[in-house]
């Protein structure tokens, strides 16, 4: 396998998305270890699906490759001692760089819309593992959002 070559900017904003190996459906029935497995930061925006999961982080100190490697080793871990299971996660991992507050609040929106999108939910409000609720409480969003409108997915967020 080649090796991938990232942009190591600090300090930003990375959107990612991390997904299971063969999509195995396994994130939602340990979401416990899910948030115990953030050990170098943890997720300013998230949603969590069955099979894979988007997030925002704010990187500083340590680049987005150290805290990805970290949160999949210490989730994999964890989830073969408990489990038994073999591979947990897919190679690799998919990164954006936020670029400005238009990016942000794009790559937001696709983080909340998207458990709507693959039908765990009919709005953002109605699904429990994500940041919606919390971005509501701070007034990035009416409750409603996501529930009565279409939101343009045509853009790359990495699934």
């Amino acid at each position: 396998m080649k090796t991938l070559r990232r942009f190591n900017i600090r300090p930003a904003q990375y959107f990612i998305t991390g997904v299971t190996f063969r999509r195995e459906p396994i994130l939602l029935n340990n979401i416990d270890l899910f948030w115990r497995s953030w050990r170098l930061t943890k997720p300013k925006a998230w949603a969590i699906l069955p099979d894979h999961f988007h997030a925002i982080l704010e990187i500083n100190e340590i680049g987005i490759s150290e805290i990805m490697h970290s949160f999949k080793i210490t989730y994999a871990r964890i989830f073969r001692s408990l489990c038994g299971y073999g591979k947990v996660w897919q190679n690799r991992f998919w990164d954006h760089i936020i670029r400005d507050q238009n990016d942000f609040n794009r790559h937001l929106d696709y983080i909340h819309i998207n458990p709507v999108k693959h039908g765990y939910a009919k709005s953002p409000a109605d699904y429990e593992f994500s940041s919606f609720k919390e971005y509501v409480t701070m007034g990035y969003y009416e409750k409603s959002w996501g529930k009565y409108f279409k939101i343009d997915l045509s853009n790359d967020f990495g699934e």
